[in-house]
């Protein structure tokens, strides 16, 4: 004969026991209410008991007050700067424009440095710098020509006597342009930039201190 099976026992939760439980909640939350209800009520209480209308009046008393002074502290402050304008008008800002005089004297610095250096091929620099600026200052005068040798050629010899000085140092620079491998001693490169720097004293654009070292 099949077994017969006695009654299932039921798993979930006591409805009776949920009930009380929420019961017991919506206690607690109902005196929190209350006593939350409570607070806010005694402080709105409090803020209507002020006497809020004299304190913002007072607040208004001082931002007109605070408005006057800045307004006087500006009035001030115009008067002062167009009285100093009057007194001291704006001086109007002129670009200083570096003459060909102050080109000359910075570039021979800096061939100076090179003709100093122990490198040969910096002493080779020198020598085509120091013939580039020469070209320069002869095309700024108004020789015409599109290369050196061209403007030498029309140089008047009463106006540059080492005109030959400078031939032999531009062809010096040929040469080096040709061959930048070539080595030269340096007497030859330091007697071509001395013959350089000679045409550019006649020439006005260098004073009579400036030499090249030794």
């Amino acid at each position: 004969m099949p077994e017969t099976s006695g009654p299932k026992s039921s798993s979930g939760p006591d409805p009776a026991v949920m009930a009380i439980t929420l019961l017991l909640a919506l206690g607690v939350l109902g005196v929190y209410l209350n006593t939350v209800l409570s607070e806010y009520t005694g402080f709105v209480e409090w803020v209507y008991a002020k006497n809020w209308g004299l304190f913002f009046r007072i607040f208004q008393v001082s931002i007109i007050l605070l408005d006057l002074v800045l307004l006087v502290f500006l009035i001030f402050t115009l008067r002062k700067l167009f009285s100093l304008r009057r007194v001291q008008p704006e001086k109007e800002i002129v670009p200083h424009v570096i003459t060909p005089k102050e080109e000359v004297k910075e570039s021979w610095g800096h061939i100076r440095e090179l003709a100093n250096s122990s490198s040969p091929s910096d002493w080779n620099m020198a020598v085509l710098r120091a013939d580039a600026l020469l070209d320069d200052i002869l095309t700024h005068l108004g020789y015409e020509g599109t290369t050196l040798a061209e403007r030498l050629k029309i140089v008047d010899p009463t106006k540059l006597p080492s005109l030959e000085r400078a031939w032999s140092s531009h062809r010096l620079r040929n040469a080096i342009a040709h061959d930048p491998l070539e080595q030269h001693t340096r007497e030859t490169i330091i007697h071509a930039l001395r013959s350089y720097e000679q045409a550019l004293k006649e020439l006005g654009m260098m004073e009579e201190e400036e030499q090249v070292d030794k």
